[in-house]
């Protein structure tokens, strides 16, 4: 849903710069790539034409091969310099959501707002099970974020060290939305870690995190419910809830904050899932449930729920598509794979065991941004799962040198030229700040919040003029105010 209908993306053509050394297969026209630090490292890899995604630049699809686990992705050129535009990785999250929700509609047009225009595009099925993606009979999937991170940690180093070697000084830029809140602060901290651990491997350029609607902290998000559904402040005409409702949620509230407090000093899944089932019942509940197919819909308080859980007929559709057979006569995927998953139970079941999901991975955005990473967090106003409210809060509390500065600062509107009219209009509020940190004193770290009104969790499909204008002005360094 998000980068919806994938021919759109991408910008027109160009002559590829073919960079791969590698061996052929010709049985099944993959060249894989064997990683020279780690022999159990390796990657298919295949180059697509226009059938299947009509996007007008050099793309590839393949597996990283990581022992007993398979990643799979989708790999699109940028149109300029191969060498010095940046690369974005795209993941969405669940977890267990497949990034192909990020590329692939029911129907492949171009869109004069795809992402593609100045970096080239990396989507991977993460963790494995996942969409294409898979892991060997016999063997466990990934239960957290970190393990997770490890193996996208070792898919970007041989990615860009042995597979397309021009991208080994390309600015590097992690993108994604939703529990890509969790995954990307834990990728982006692995990365930076790995790089001081072993300056004589791959370097990885990390320069920046950008989050839509993103899973920052539960705490918080419980506590925008109220803010989000009992008030005007984020662009409904009126209050979703009555009074009755509001005053129920409101006094349910400082349980559920409380509860939630003991699962953050003691991250016990036990603690953290009884901590939850107080939250849903006192609080989150009073909407969920009335959700689903024909009810309300948890990421847009405006709009119908038209299918269970994600809500959007898009879904069902990707997911049809990509099980069709001249889609799998192109991609080729592995006896493995018996069928195109938009998201993975097991996965969701697996996090589940944990405390993953019910914890914020605020220190480790923290870590980031005191070394030198820059972190963007984007929101679509009328989102309830990943809302506007709880992600305000989140920013202002975490605990960096720049908190007091940035808490201190008002919300300013900022304008987008918007491309029904073509008149720079406000279309949200926002807040950043650059601030230089201990040993690092040559360059700012900048943190953002920036939010959009008439937009629910899936922003690039809601108002994908002013995403595309929030990713370049990000990624290029540009002001929003």
């Amino acid at each position: 849903m998000l980068l919806l209908y994938c021919a759109a993306l991408f910008g027109l053509g160009y002559a590829a710069q073919e960079v791969m050394q590698a061996e052929s297969n010709p049985d099944d026209g993959f060249r894989v790539c064997r990683s020279s630090h780690s022999p159990d490292h390796s990657v298919r890899i295949r180059r697509q034409d226009e059938s299947i995604c009509a996007a007008g630049s050099p793309q590839y699809t393949g597996w990283l091969d990581i022992g007993s686990r398979h990643l799979f992705f989708w790999y699109f050129e940028g149109p300029n310099d191969l060498v010095n535009d940046p690369l974005t990785l795209w993941m969405t999250g669940g977890p267990g959501g497949s990034s192909m929700i990020g590329l692939i509609g029911n129907g492949t047009y171009h869109n004069p707002w795809g992402w593609s225009r100045n970096p080239s595009l990396l989507f991977v099925d993460q963790p494995v099970d996942v969409g294409f993606s898979y892991v060997d009979k016999g063997y466990n999937i990934p239960h957290d974020s970190q393990e997770a991170a490890v193996d996208m940690h070792r898919f970007l180093q041989l990615f860009i060290s042995e597979v397309f070697p021009h991208h080994l000084d390309t600015p590097v830029h992690l993108s994604g939305e939703s529990f890509a809140g969790k995954y990307i602060p834990y990728l982006g901290t692995q990365i930076v870690l790995q790089n001081k651990l072993y300056p004589n491997q791959p370097q990885i350029q990390l320069k920046s995190c950008l989050v839509g609607n993103g899973f920052m902290s539960p705490k918080d998000s419980y506590f925008g419910y109220w803010a989000t559904l009992c008030t005007t402040n984020f662009g409904v005409a009126e209050p979703v809830f009555n009074q009755t409702r509001c005053d129920i949620i409101a006094a349910n509230m400082p349980r559920c904050q409380e509860v939630m407090d003991t699962c953050v000093r003691n991250p016990d899944p036990a603690v953290c899932a009884a901590a939850s089932a107080v939250c849903y019942k006192g609080v989150v509940g009073w909407y969920e449930d009335e959700s689903g197919k024909g009810g309300r819909n948890r990421f847009d308080i405006t709009a119908p729920c038209e299918i269970d859980n994600i809500c959007y007929i898009e879904a069902a559709r990707i997911e049809q598509y990509l099980n069709s057979p001249r889609v799998w006569n192109a991609l080729s995927p592995p006896k493995q794979v018996k069928k195109y998953k938009i998201d993975s139970d097991a996965v969701a079941r697996a996090f589940g065991t944990t405390s993953d999901t019910m914890t914020s991975a605020s220190d480790l955005v923290a870590f980031l941004l005191e070394n030198q990473v820059h972190y963007l967090a984007y929101q679509g106003n009328l989102d309830l799962a990943c809302n506007t409210a709880g992600n305000l809060r989140w920013a202002d509390s975490l605990r960096w040198k720049g908190q007091a500065e940035f808490t201190s600062k008002p919300l300013q509107p900022w304008k987008s030229v918007l491309a029904a009219t073509g008149v720079n209009e406000t279309v949200g509020k926002m807040k950043a700040i650059q601030v230089r940190v201990s040993g690092h004193a040559d360059t700012p770290s900048r943190f953002a919040i920036v939010n959009v009104d008439d937009s629910g969790h899936f922003l690039p499909q809601n108002r994908p003029d002013v995403a595309l204008d929030i990713m370049t002005r990000w990624i290029t360094g540009a002001a929003f105010v």
